[in-house]
């Protein structure tokens, strides 16, 4: 097979279960020379009303937590939104270990995506094996543990209930990404363990502009492969100023990289954690983390937000009245980057990052890159900014 651009649309839609894997997604497109821009709440945005070429426009539902009924519902006005914004094709962002109602936010976007297209099909494939994520015989794999025996399985807030895709996708039949399937299944998962095999599956999805690309970062990853544009100026991302680290995301792999940061002793850096001792709803450790991120913003000169945990990175966004993110790259592996675009903190960078992604180092790493190379140019003081707009 050989990639191309031939095949490449004008403008691609994502549509996510949370901000961080939206951004994940999202920022691999940027890395290809893509222009990309993640909205926040239901409010029409000026980027969205004038969509250029090679642009991608990424929304988050926040559906991980949803009932089936609410996430289908939410995902399909989503993708309303970005059909009337005018992509051309369409990317649903799903948990790459099958966590949340993944069921319901792939019939709530084909029914949406179908009032305006003909025939449409889904080809689902959630393999990440940069991540340690595989498809084989239709079972998911977490470094090669069936992933209803991860801490997937045990997530407090969305654990997945079956290692088998039939059993989470049950409208869904296998297919073979080897070759050219004609004519394919209205919906239909494949299996995937190297980028190789999912460079085959971003094949069939570019051979027919009716196939909805279905995946995690890793499909997301091949697609933009495939799709490159014309490379962009590097852009440098180091800050000055403290660096904000915010958590939100309970899982294990957190826990450790937050051990890992505390042992490191950074200096300037501020670490906002969730409570150890209990386990509120993840609304509820979103929205308190959300008012602490605030606080130390107005406090202090920040010069940049790492934010782990979906639902804390959008209670955030939202609490600083921001209207979304432009990305433009990728920090380091599954950590995309860019800026906060209106509210309170317009122009803060901002790293995202999967609370299961990384190793124990992961936010040790983070904040060594954000100060290691010397600032492009002054950085902007927004504590007074923060003092004066914040929640007007």
């Amino acid at each position: 097979m050989t990639l191309g651009t031939v095949d490449a649309p004008a403008t691609i839609g994502l549509v996510a279960d949370d901000f961080t894997g939206a951004a994940d997604s999202a920022g691999v497109f940027a890395q290809h020379g893509w222009s990309v821009h993640l909205l926040t709440g239901a409010a029409s945005d000026d980027r969205e009303n004038a969509v250029g070429a090679n642009t991608v426009l990424a929304i988050a539902t926040g559906s991980r937590s949803m009932s089936y009924a609410d996430a289908a519902e939410v995902t399909a006005r989503a993708v309303d939104r970005l059909a009337a914004a005018g992509v051309e094709r369409l990317f649903v962002k799903i948990d790459s270990t099958m966590r949340g109602p993944v069921a319901a936010q792939v019939k709530g976007a084909m029914d949406a995506w179908g009032s305006g297209h003909a025939n449409p099909r889904a080809l689902a494939c959630p393999a990440f094996p940069a991540q340690g994520r595989t498809v084989v015989d239709g079972v998911v794999f977490v470094e090669g543990i069936a992933v209803r025996e991860t801490a997937s399985g045990r997530d407090p807030f969305a654990p997945v209930a079956s290692s088998h895709l039939a059993e989470l996708l049950p409208e869904f039949l296998p297919t073979l990404a080897t070759r050219d399937v004609s004519p394919m299944p209205p919906r239909s998962y494949v299996d995937a363990t190297t980028d190789a095999d999912l460079d085959a599956v971003a094949h069939l999805v570019a051979q027919d502009p009716a196939v909805v690309a279905v995946g995690s970062a890793g499909l997301a990853s091949a697609l933009a492969r495939r799709w490159e544009c014309p490379a962009r100026a590097r852009l440098n991302h180091a800050v000055d100023g403290d660096v904000v680290v915010a958590v939100s995301s309970l899982h294990p792999v957190s826990a450790r990289q937050l051990s890992e940061l505390a042992a490191s002793a950074h200096t300037g850096t501020t670490v906002l954690a969730p409570p150890a001792e209990r386990h509120p709803s993840a609304a509820q450790v979103a929205g308190e983390l959300a008012e602490r991120v605030s606080a130390a913003m107005r406090a202090r000169r920040v010069g940049s937000l790492i934010v782990v945990g979906g639902d804390g990175l959008a209670a955030i966004l939202a609490d600083l009245g921001a209207t979304g993110v432009d990305i433009d790259g990728v920090l380091e592996a599954g950590c995309p980057t860019g800026t906060i675009v209106g509210g309170a903190a317009h122009g803060v960078r901002v790293v995202s990052k999967s609370g299961g992604f990384g190793s124990p180092s992961a936010l040790v790493d983070l904040v060594s890159r954000l100060r290691s190379i010397p600032p492009a140019r002054d950085p902007l003081t927004h504590s007074a900014h923060l003092k004066e707009d914040h929640h007007d």
